[in-house]
């Protein structure tokens, strides 16, 4: 059966890594578009390329991944390109010296962001010397004035001794033009890790950092998200224990579900942790899957993958003030999804499973999502291949850019497309069956 095939298959992502991550952005789709672009592979194939990552700024792009070294991790290198919405083509890649030697995770992939002006942050984890911890690591970060030509020393984000480790990390530009920042931090009285925030200060530098939640699912991402009305939106996965508020009182093993907090008042303050949906999936293991937030209107939009009552699968919701509606599945063989707002809709990306001829493939799904509840889904990737990690971002002119990893060769690829609204109909796919798995007169909240 393909469920019990990708049960199979999600148990094996506890161990390996997956997920990619990509900023949230807000526009109006205009009525004459240009056609979607074919699919086209930015990275070199001579080099093994993953962990692919994608921040959007006014007319720009910036599109990163790691470039492993399957023989010395020491020689991991940090690419980026940036893809110029207006001209429609992408920049020289570069690379940001300062993080030669990068740690590769694609649920905890390095980032390159930009702010004003010029200024661009590219934020990674690296071992420390003597660090022999299978998974540890510690983050770095280093500033560019000039648009990634030039960059400056890398900068240790955590000084804090009690600090032994610190990853799953996400970036957004606050509307005050600084650069907010979260991870999960070693720091913890309770099993688990604590959700850290920190924001940029003069000169570029991160500030001091303080906890905004406590004992959190310890390797699924981050997710921050700052809308255009000034609130920072924050979601992660957390961990409840059976001693703990909130626990079903079913067996001993924890509960990991998305939970959801946010700022009115650019992260002075933020209110207390709320679940997006009680799933109640007990899990005693590493997801490495976190959730995507968007905003369109007043209507905030999450999507997340749970398993909970072996019912594997992709899920959406809306809700207001942290108040979410019951969720609606998208995707029972989707995996690792990302979303963004365009236009007054959202738009989702994930790899989804499927067989054809005997043989399995990963395709790369986009769908489309009114808040009404009306949803097209479209194959982006070629047909009869196999992809994952799927990011995209808003590209002018009601278009959107999609990228993902491609691994039908030896050396994985990132590979994209740029795709006009009104999506094309000769790709679209059936919706799958099963359009709310939650118990009829059950609330998730």
């Amino acid at each position: 059966m393909k469920i019990s095939r990708h049960i199979g298959w999600w148990v094996a992502g506890l161990i390996l890594a997956a997920g990619g991550c990509v900023r949230h952005s807000e526009g109006n789709a205009p009525a004459d578009t240009p056609r979607s672009s074919p699919v086209g592979t930015l990275s070199p194939a001579d080099q093994s390329a993953d962990a692919v990552f994608m921040f959007g700024r006014g007319k720009d792009i910036y599109v990163n991944w790691t470039v492993t070294d399957e023989h010395d991790k020491k020689n991991n290198r940090l690419m980026f390109a940036r893809f110029d919405t207006e001209k429609s083509v992408f920049d020289s890649i570069r690379e940001v010296p300062p993080a030669r030697g990068l740690q590769m995770h694609p649920e905890s992939m390095a980032k390159v962001a930009a702010g004003r002006g010029d200024t661009l942050w590219a934020v990674y984890r690296k071992k420390l010397p003597g660090d022999r911890s299978r998974f540890g690591g510690h983050m770095f970060y280093a500033v560019s004035s000039d648009g990634g030509r030039m960059w400056g020393p890398e900068i240790k984000l955590v000084e804090d001794s009690a600090s032994t480790s610190q990853s799953f990390y996400d970036v957004a530009l606050l509307p005050d033009g600084r650069m907010g920042l979260t991870w999960l931090d070693s720091r913890c009285e309770r099993r688990g890790k604590s959700l850290r925030f920190a924001v940029t200060e003069k000169g570029g530098r991160f500030g001091p950092d303080r906890t905004v939640a406590r004992s959190t699912c310890e390797c699924c991402r981050t997710d921050i998200y700052a809308d255009s009305a000034g609130v920072i939106h924050i979601a992660y996965r957390n961990l409840i224990e059976p001693d703990e508020p909130g626990f079903d009182g079913q067996g001993d093993v924890e509960i990991r579900d998305m939970y959801y907090l946010y700022s009115t008042d650019t992260g002075r303050t933020f209110t207390e942790p709320v679940p997006i949906s009680r799933d109640y999936w007990h899990v005693y293991g590493c997801p490495h899957t976190g959730p995507s937030l968007a905003r369109t209107g007043d209507s905030l939009g999450a999507v997340w993958f749970t398993a909970a009552r072996n019912m594997p699968g992709i899920f959406f919701t809306t809700g207001k003030d942290g108040r979410f509606a019951p969720r609606r599945l998208l995707a029972p063989e989707g995996r690792h999804p990302q979303m963004v707002a365009l236009g007054g809709k959202f738009y989702a990306v994930y790899e989804e499973y499927y067989e054809q001829d005997g043989k399995g493939y990963y395709r790369i799904v986009l769908e489309e999502i009114e808040p009404g509840g009306v949803r097209r889904r479209f194959e982006v990737s070629p047909p009869l291949t196999r992809n994952d990690h799927a990011v995209l971002a808003p590209a002018g002119k009601g278009r959107l850019l999609v990228a993902w990893i491609n691994r039908d060769t030896r050396r994985p690829k990132v590979m994209y497309r740029l795709e006009a609204l009104p999506l094309p109909a000769e790709r679209e796919l059936p919706l799958p069956a099963g359009a709310l798995l939650w118990e009829p007169g059950r609330s998730p909240q």
